[in-house]
């Protein structure tokens, strides 16, 4: 059947949207992601920070995705169009909250002079919340790529399925929000009530503007966890309202707070980045290390040694007080 750019009605067997999409919408969010993808690929430039890179992701897939919205509008039979969007809009955020795990950590390693929190170094808690971000990116575009196909209005076992294994996902990265929100709260009561900040820059907006783009992804994947765990009743996916006002804004806003207080601001010279090692130094890294283990190892196991003859001890000296009582004056 072919499409002549107006809309399909909902009911029609090649009908892939559950409403008329707006064209006008798609291409105002495409302008403004595009506009801070731009904005955020200048800021890595000028304040010399690599990492940024991936927040600068995270808006170029927003970018795209809305980009395909715009072209599926026109083009509504279209199936390639509709799951690029689909798709992109679905795992784009991924991108800004894996950034939300990096800046953490490099505010710790450059704040806190014993660079760690709880007990982990800022390093290592980046390694996980990345791993485990992306644990959840492939777990969400897998029931993304399942959620995706369409018959109409019918919900088929395969999109239940997808839908349950995308619901799956964004509840492991609610999740992992939670546990970091926990981890950047305990920077935050330290640098505040003990005094520890020696840099010269201040922390606390940065920490706030983490704050709140913790919270707008958390509306975000709210909203999606809502309308995935109710495929056969989908009452939000059938109102396009709903995409823009708890996905399309919320993510925007995420984006545009790091354009508007960059952590190039406040995260400035060489001790605000992960030193970088060479293999050769990382390997006698290694090897102190296994040194450090190997004599905390032998450390301990002389002081059980040792703590076992102070316990034999007290023996001895109470058979030789019997050995004397036995003795003849």
């Amino acid at each position: 059947m072919a499409f002549d750019g107006k809309c399909l009605p909902v009911n029609d067997p090649d009908a892939l949207w559950p409403y008329c999409p707006s064209l006008v919408l798609a291409i105002i969010f495409a302008i403004l992601f595009g506009f801070s993808t731009v904005i955020h690929i200048y800021q890595a430039v000028h304040y010399r920070k690599t990492f940024c890179w991936v927040i600068g992701m995270g808006a170029l897939w927003e970018t795209l995705a809305f980009v395909f919205r715009s072209l599926s509008t026109r083009d509504q039979t279209n199936d390639s169009l509709y799951r690029a969007q689909f798709l992109l809009i679905l795992v784009a955020p991924l991108w800004i909250n894996a950034f939300d795990y990096m800046l953490l950590g490099r505010m710790i390693h450059f704040y806190l002079p014993e660079q760690k929190v709880l007990g982990v170094r800022p390093r290592r808690l980046t390694l996980w919340f990345v791993l485990l971000d992306i644990t959840a990116f492939l777990v969400q575009i897998f029931g993304g790529l399942l959620a995706s196909t369409t018959s109409g209005d019918e919900i088929n076992s395969r999109v239940r399925l997808g839908g349950r294994i995308y619901t799956g996902g964004v509840a492991l990265q609610q999740a992992l929000i939670l546990f970091f929100l926990c981890l950047a709260i305990a920077f935050h009561r330290r640098v505040r009530k003990e005094s520890v900040v020696v840099r010269e820059t201040s922390w606390k907006i940065l920490l706030y503007v983490l704050y709140a783009s913790l919270t707008l992804i958390s509306l975000r994947v709210i909203f999606r966890i809502v309308e995935f765990s109710n495929l056969d009743n989908p009452t939000l996916a059938k109102h396009e309202v709903y995409t823009y006002v708890l996905d399309a804004m919320p993510m925007f806003l995420a984006a545009a707070l790091f354009n508007i207080y960059h952590p190039g601001r406040v995260l400035v010279g060489p001790e605000s980045e992960f030193p970088k090692y060479t293999r050769a130094e990382k390997r006698v890294m290694k090897t102190e290390q296994k040194a450090r283990k190997a004599e905390k190892k032998a450390m301990k196991a002389a002081n059980k040694k040792n703590g076992n003859m102070g316990q034999e001890m007290p023996n001895l000296h109470y058979q030789e007080r019997q050995d004397n009582n036995i003795l003849p004056m």
